[in-house]
């Protein structure tokens, strides 16, 4: 008995010397398991950035930034559909691609026109030719995404189908686009 005293003391007084309690530290560890989503990027300068708290607990199906697997307009096809919502618009971009994995996804005009921005009710698409706009996912795991991104789009000046009419070509520089720990819902 009077050797487990000693243990006792030391253990006891190590104890102490912690910054956290067990109990704290066990609840942090969790707090950085949940995390924050972010996305940010620039549009011919101007930055648009937000980041959600605790992203996992957004609904799969109305949700501020998020990637959810879902089947491509009217079809059978699976897609991935990348989707971010501010004060300055939204965003959306599509994953053409059954399995999601890392890698770079890219967008050009030879596609036909694809929306992908409403940046202050001005909605930017991949219209022209010389339009593009390409994600790199850098890092998939535990169900969340990381990368970046970068294009160039043509505003919709008016719409009306079909007879829409758009801008410059071209004129519409995202840039500096990152996101990281984005949900992927399945």
């Amino acid at each position: 008995m009077k050797q487990l005293l000693p243990v006792f003391l030391i253990t006891l007084f190590l104890s102490s010397c912690l910054k956290q309690t067990i109990a704290d530290a066990m609840l942090a560890d969790s707090e950085a398991q949940v995390g924050v989503a972010t996305m940010s990027y620039e549009v011919n300068g101007n930055t648009v950035t937000t980041s959600v708290k605790d992203p996992d607990s957004q609904s799969p199906t109305a949700y501020q930034l998020g990637c959810s697997k879902t089947l491509y307009y009217g079809t059978t096809i699976p897609i991935y559909s990348l989707d971010f919502l501010s004060t300055s618009g939204d965003m959306g971009f599509i994953f053409y691609s059954d399995s999601l994995s890392v890698g770079h996804y890219a967008l050009n005009g030879s596609y036909g026109d694809t929306f992908v921005l409403n940046y202050y009710n001005t909605a930017e698409f991949v219209h022209d030719l010389s339009d593009s706009i390409s994600f790199n996912i850098t890092s998939y795991s535990h169900g969340h995404i990381s990368g970046n991104f970068s294009g160039r789009l043509t505003p919709m000046i008016t719409a009306g189908n079909p007879n829409n009419t758009y801008g410059a070509p071209g004129s519409v520089l995202i840039t500096n686009g990152s996101f990281k720990n984005v949900p992927v819902f399945y």
